[in-house]
């Protein structure tokens, strides 16, 4: 009798650990991820893949272009590709590791096809108060050297500097900008309206490329200098505005 009960009672006990075992093994790993904003700065078509997994599903990179929404990547250490999006040109520009760490928002910048042309930054910034926007620069020309970025003046056309001598690979602090809420006398130019002009360090200020851009009070912006200096078009020297938040 005693035997029998001893067996039934460790039947018991090993059925209550399989079945305890069985439900932690069933429990998901959760993996921990970081946020990453891609901003493409080359001239080219670009996807962008992590450890060989595509992650921009939605859409591909354009020239001066991002997607509207964040990337939820692997945090830790991994490795990252990017390929030109064309059926043609299948294999990677080429494969570099990156950090970033868990939780934390980044803006990566791809500025040329070779792996020394990505930098990124962890962006912290807190939302601007007092019906102000908020606006930095971000210099992703690989071959302009230190850059400028202006406002114009849409009536007299006079820049006025706001960044200067920014070198290449870096992201500039916040600048707090008000946001017009009435349309330009004379102009065409909406409430809100801006006309950004990047330019060489030391260049003649009358030669460069204008961009009319529109900002929103309570918003985060990054102006970014990007193309190459004798291009000309859409991969001259401008800029792309982002919207961070």
């Amino acid at each position: 009798m005693n035997i029998r009960i001893k067996a039934f009672t460790f039947i018991i006990a090993a059925a209550a650990c399989w079945a305890s075992c069985k439900k932690n093994n069933d429990k998901p790993t959760i993996l921990p991820t970081a946020s990453l904003r891609v901003i493409n700065a080359t001239n080219d078509i670009i996807n962008f893949y992590q450890n060989g997994t595509l992650v921009n599903n939605t859409s591909t990179y354009f020239p001066g272009g991002t997607l509207s929404s964040l990337l939820t990547v692997k945090a830790g250490l991994q490795n990252y590709q990017v390929k030109l999006a064309s059926p043609s040109t299948p294999n990677a520009l080429f494969t570099t590791p990156i950090t970033l760490d868990s939780g934390k928002v980044y803006s990566l910048y791809v500025s040329s096809r070779a792996a020394d042309g990505i930098f990124f930054t962890n962006d912290t910034a807190t939302a601007p108060t007092n019906g102000s926007a908020k606006l930095r620069f971000v210099n992703a020309s690989p071959d302009a050297g230190p850059l400028v970025l202006a406002f114009v003046t849409p009536v007299t056309q006079v820049s006025t500097p706001q960044f200067s001598n920014i070198a290449y690979k870096t992201t500039t602090d916040f600048l707090n900008v008000t946001p017009s809420t009435t349309a330009t006398p004379g102009t065409t130019l909406a409430a809100g309206s801006l006309i950004l002009s990047v330019y060489q360090a030391g260049s003649d200020i009358s030669t460069a490329r204008k961009d009319t851009v529109t900002i929103s009070t309570g918003r985060i912006y990054t102006v970014v200098g990007y193309g190459t200096i004798g291009s000309g078009g859409n991969q001259a020297l401008g800029t792309s505005l982002i919207v961070n938040q």
